[in-house]
C-alpha cells in the first residue's frame, strides 16, 4: 500500500500569503498537511520587544524557544516525511539537524531575497539555510548565491497565483466606485516606485495605491492624496486589478528581480498587467499581445497614455494575459509539484502525491 506523504509546514498562515497558497497546493495534490503557522508568535511585536531584537538580533528567548520546542514536538507526534519552511527566520539549525536525523526532507523557500535585502532574513536563518536539504528560490540572481554560500541543492521555480484568489471577481457599483481607475499599484513604497507613479500623478491621471510605507513620500509629492494608506489582500486586491485600466507591475531596486507575484496575480485576475521589462517577463509573456512593458519612468508614461485611451486594445491584452497564465498553469500547485519532483518524489494521479 502507498504512503500518502505527510507534510509539516512552517510558515505564515494568514490568506493571501504565498506561504499559505503553497501549503494548500500540498493539500490539493492529496499530501496530509499539518501547519505550524509563525504569526501567532512573531511580528506583532510590542516596542519593548522590539528594542530588545534590535541589540539581541532575536526575538524574546521564551518565545523564541517556544516556537522552535512546537516544531520538535510536533516533528515527534507527526512524524512527516516533508519538514517545509517558509522564510524561517527564526527556525534553528538544531532543529533542522533534528528532522534530518529522524530521515525527514527538509525544505526552505525564501519568497524573498536572503542575500541582497537584510531586512529578510536573520542570523539564525544564515546558520540553518546550510542543513537544508533543498532550498527553493523564485530570485534568478539569488540561485548562484545560495550555491557559493555553500547550498548543494537549489530549485529555482517562478512565483505563482492562487486560483482560489486570484480571478475576475464582478464589482458591485458600489465597488467599481471605490477601485475603478486609471492606474493601480499594490505594493510597498520604494522611492523610484514613488517618484514613477508621482510623475502619473502629475499629469492628471486617477491613480490609487495600495501598500505600506507610502506615508514615507515627500509631503509635496502630488501622489499623496492617490495613497490609499492600507495594504489590501486577496478578493479585494482582485476587485483593485479588475478595477483599474492599467495595473502597473514594478520590480524591487534592492536586487536584479526579473518578476514577481504580481506577474502572476493581475492577469490571472483578468487585469491589464504592465511590468518592468526583463528578460523573464518577455519570456513569460509576449509584450503588446499578452501584457506589456517599460524600461523609464518614460516610457511608462507612453504606455498609460496608450493603454488608458485605447479601451479595445487593453481588454484585447488583458484577455489574452488572463489566457496564458491559465495556460501556463502558474499555480502554486503546479509549483509545488516542481518542488517534489526536484526531491525526487513522484506524483501518482490526478490527486496523490506518495512516497516513491
Amino acid at each position: 500500500m502507498k504512503k500518502q506523504l505527510k507534510v509539516l509546514c512552517v510558515g505564515a498562515g494568514w490568506r493571501g500569503s504565498n506561504s499559505k497558497s503553497l501549503f494548500n497546493g500540498f493539500v490539493k495534490l492529496g499530501c496530509d498537511v499539518r501547519i505550524i503557522e509563525t504569526d501567532g508568535y512573531f511580528y506583532n511585536y510590542s516596542v519593548p520587544e522590539r528594542l530588545y531584537m534590535k541589540v539581541r538580533k532575536v526575538p524574546l528567548k521564551a518565545k523564541f524557544q517556544k516556537f522552535n520546542k512546537t516544531i520538535e514536538r510536533t516533528i515527534d507526534s507527526y512524524q512527516p516525511d516533508i519538514l517545509f519552511v517558509v522564510k524561517g527566520l527564526w527556525v534553528t539549525e538544531e532543529i533542522i539537524q533534528y528532522a534530518k536525523l529522524r530521515g525527514i526532507t527538509t525544505i526552505h523557500f525564501h519568497p524573498d531575497f536572503l542575500f541582497d535585502d537584510r531586512y529578510h532574513t536573520s542570523l539564525i536563518l544564515d546558520k540553518a539555510i546550510l542543513s537544508y536539504d533543498i532550498v527553493v528560490t523564485a530570485k534568478t540572481t539569488e540561485v548562484e548565491k545560495y550555491k557559493q554560500f555553500g547550498c548543494r541543492n537549489v530549485h529555482f521555480m517562478k512565483y505563482a497565483y492562487d486560483p482560489d484568489i486570484h480571478h475576475p471577481v464582478p464589482l458591485s457599483e458600489a465597488e467599481q466606485r471605490a477601485f475603478q481607475t486609471d492606474v493601480a499599484f499594490v505594493g510597498r513604497m520604494e522611492l523610484p516606485r514613488a517618484d514613477a507613479l508621482n510623475n502619473l500623478a502629475k499629469l492628471d491621471y486617477d491613480i490609487k495605491v495600495w501598500g505600506t510605507k507610502w506615508d514615507k513620500i515627500p509631503k509635496n509629492y502630488e501622489l499623496n492624496k492617490y495613497c490609499e494608506g492600507r495594504p489590501i489582500f486577496c478578493e479585494e486586491m482582485a476587485k483593485v486589478f479588475q478595477g483599474a485600466k492599467v495595473s502597473v507591475g514594478f520590480l524591487t531596486q534592492l536586487s536584479s528581480e526579473q518578476h514577481t507575484a504580481r506577474t502572476f496575480e493581475i492577469p490571472a485576475c483578468q487585469g491589464f498587467f504592465l511590468g518592468t521589462r526583463t528578460e523573464e517577463h518577455i519570456e513569460i509573456f509576449e509584450p503588446g499581445v499578452e501584457a506589456d512593458f517599460f524600461s523609464s519612468t518614460e516610457e511608462l508614461a507612453e504606455k498609460v497614455a496608450f493603454y488608458t485611451q485605447n479601451e479595445e486594445i487593453r481588454n484585447r491584452v488583458a484577455q489574452k494575459g488572463y489566457e496564458k497564465v491559465i495556460q501556463l498553469d502558474a499555480t502554486y500547485e503546479n509549483r509545488v509539484t516542481g518542488i517534489l519532483e526536484f526531491a525526487g518524489i513522484a506524483r501518482s494521479g490526478s490527486k496523490q502525491v506518495v512516497l516513491r
